[in-house]
């Protein structure tokens, strides 16, 4: 019984305090420069450096190799708008890959402000760790909202979401973790403005929709911003039925909508009027900009939850990008089947999960089938990639599995509903084979059949308090298994900045600020943290005018008229030419005639170029470690 008591009281110390004791965990990981990054994948040159816990991973190069290296430019650059250290060009810095800039326009992006005023270690663990703790905190109060305050069921919500394969694969990339905080604090906030008589805080409540708002469209990835705004909309228009009755509406809140309506329009005005030629630029590339979408989706990716419990642990040989092609774990069909008994067979009226279901089929449909163009157009159902419209789709399904969850009565027998787990569960591994079956072996298929009849088992036993309990466990297990375990727990950023290569480019950036350089067989970015201004380094959006130079006759555009990762190749014999490998990544097979046209200055490579070296062209090495060298292009013309 004491235990019991004290057990409660220690659960009820960590509910009350929960906002205080995460702001205590993020300053104490910043000040021991804890993050998540896989960076380690950039310790080329063996600085002794040992990971605290998990494995780097080279597949999410464009976590340590993009969003990181961009972020850790911008201390070389005074934290500008606009840097010509990416590209070696006039690069737009805030609107595409959001990083750190010295404008009003970073409220909108609050996770980057930690590296305005903390170094580049402490900057990187603010922007992991205080995502990760705001996505927790933030799906929990939301899955409170969702469960009529049923704090268990919120818990497993919240570990579902911010623990989801799709999350952790995706972590730092593209804004996804900012779209499902901004969106859910935006339902949150409605429900808040909805239901105080405050106006004080209502003015802070719509003062703080001002953020989300902009930080949610700001974001600049469509392909979820839209599916993802369907869901929100709703979820929003649920608050508002519920709360309609009970709302209290006067001229001051007239006021207040107006005044932050004005406020955001100014705001995102100012954003627009420095990012609209990017914005321009990048509406008229062959890649993003270009591409419609419509209908055709690959129906087995439905069962792509289904062997995440296995990828952190044993990530080779999977047939699939694990990144491009991970899942929530909805433990489809389970939330159909569940929603189902609730509303069917179990006559619960409930027209939050009424409409979930109907907003869920419409998605399949746009999933599915292909739309007339007039319905493309105005559903924006173009814009959406088949991949990331199957993401939401499966947090729509969570979203209807924990509210079913939340208005379920007891069924029985319990013999029977082991019974149907088990078949369902053969069924949907069965299923997931098409995809996976190279991957899977015996041993594999027997444990995730065992593992998904327990859980799913589980799932239908959750009406009792006990049941619940009993799933929230179950969540926290698999939170673990297949999200928990993606990212490392890292610490320090020494591999980037300690090695005596980088040291050596720095001193050269230092004595050559303009140089221009170029970067083969490292991570492209990887000289960008000390401002070597790398012509290949990721190209977020197309520098035509550069690229016609090499091609004036303009042969080549829709080659590298896009978000290209550029890998350069040199040539003595042959004409330069673009080749596209795949959508974002392009070889620029190069005649050294022809680098004088970029103004190239040094190449960074393990390569010997001497023997490139011609009557108009010299190639001088100034510096190496290992295989690794320094070469400075000398001109003869």
């Amino acid at each position: 019984m004491f235990d019991d008591a004290r057990k409660r009281k220690a659960l009820d110390f960590v509910y009350s305090y929960r906002i205080p004791l995460l702001f205590l965990i993020l300053i104490v990981c910043v000040i021991f420069q804890i993050h998540g990054s896989s960076i380690n994948e950039l310790n080329f040159f063996n600085v002794k450096h040992n990971l605290l816990f998990g494995v780097s991973r080279e597949i999410r190069a464009d976590e340590f190799n993009v969003n990181t290296m961009l972020a850790f430019s911008q201390y070389v650059n005074n934290f500008s708008y606009f840097t010509d250290i990416v590209r070696a060009a006039t690069t737009d810095m805030f609107l595409i890959y959001g990083q750190p800039v010295w404008d009003i326009g970073i409220i909108f992006k609050p996770f980057l402000i930690g590296y305005l005023f903390l170094n580049q270690a402490q900057g990187l663990s603010f922007f992991w760790v205080s995502r990760l703790l705001a996505l927790l905190l933030v799906s929990f109060e939301f899955g409170r909202l969702l469960t009529n305050d049923n704090k268990k069921l919120a818990l497993a919500y919240s570990l579902l979401i911010t623990f989801s394969p799709l999350i952790q694969w995706w972590f730092a990339i593209n804004g996804l973790v900012e779209q499902l905080i901004f969106g859910q604090l935006g339902v949150l906030l409605i429900n808040f403005y909805m239901n105080t008589t405050d106006y004080r805080k209502r003015l802070l409540a719509a003062l703080a929709m001002v953020i989300v708002v902009g930080g949610f469209a700001l974001v600049m990835y469509p392909s979820w911003q839209i599916p993802f705004a369907y869901v929100f909309v709703l979820l929003a228009f649920w608050i508002f039925l519920k709360n309609r009755k009970n709302f209290l509406f006067n001229k001051k809140d007239l006021l207040i909508i107006v005044a932050s309506l004005a406020i955001l329009g100014v705001l995102m005005a100012h954003v627009l009027s420095n990012s609209l030629e990017t914005i321009k630029i990048l509406m008229n590339t062959a890649y993003p900009g270009n591409e419609v979408f419509n209908g055709m989706g690959v129906s087995t990716y439905f069962f792509n939850y289904v062997p995440s419990i296995f990828f952190s642990v044993m990530p080779d040989n999977i047939p699939l990008n694990v990144v491009d092609t991970s899942a929530f774990c909805d433990f489809f069909p389970v939330p159909l089947i569940l929603a189902f008994i609730v509303l069917a067979y179990q006559k619960t009226k409930d027209k939050l999960l009424f409409g979930l279901l109907a907003l869920y089929f419409i998605m399949v449909i746009f999933y599915f089938v292909p739309l007339p163009e007039f319905l493309l157009d105005i559903t924006l159902r173009g814009h959406v990639r088949n991949i990331r419209l199957y993401s939401v789709i499966g947090f729509l399904g969570v979203l209807i599995l924990i509210r079913s969850i939340s208005s379920l009565k007891e069924l029985k027998p319990k013999k029977l509903i082991v019974i149907s787990s088990f078949i369902l569960s053969v069924i949907v591994v069965y299923l997931s084979t098409f995809s996976y079956e190279g991957y899977y072996m015996t041993w594999m298929l027997l444990i995730l059949v065992v593992f998904y009849t327990v859980f799913i088992s589980i799932i239908f036993m959750s009406s009792s308090p006990e049941g619940k309990k009993i799933f929230l466990i179950a969540c926290i297990v698999l939170a673990f298994l297949t999200g928990a375990l993606v990212n490392p727990i890292d610490h320090g950023v020494d591999v980037v900045y300690e090695s005596n290569y980088i040291h050596e480019v720095e001193n050269i950036v230092h004595n050559d600020s303009n140089g221009v350089w170029v970067v083969q067989d490292l991570y492209f970015n990887s000289l960008l943290p000390v401002g070597a201004k790398t012509i290949n380094s990721v190209n977020t959006y197309p520098d035509l005018e550069k690229w016609h130079t090499l091609d004036p006759s303009h042969q080549y555009e829709n080659v590298y008229n896009r978000y290209a990762h550029i890998a350069v190749i040199l040539h003595n014999d042959s004409d330069t030419q673009f080749g596209l490998i795949s959508q974002d990544i392009i070889h620029l097979n190069i005649n050294v005639n022809d680098l004088e046209k970029l103004n190239v200055s040094y190449f960074a490579t393990p390569k010997n170029l001497e023997e490139f070296s011609n009557e108009n062209v010299t190639f001088v090495k100034i510096y190496s470690e290992g295989p690794y060298n320094i070469y400075n292009v000398k001109y003869h013309s």
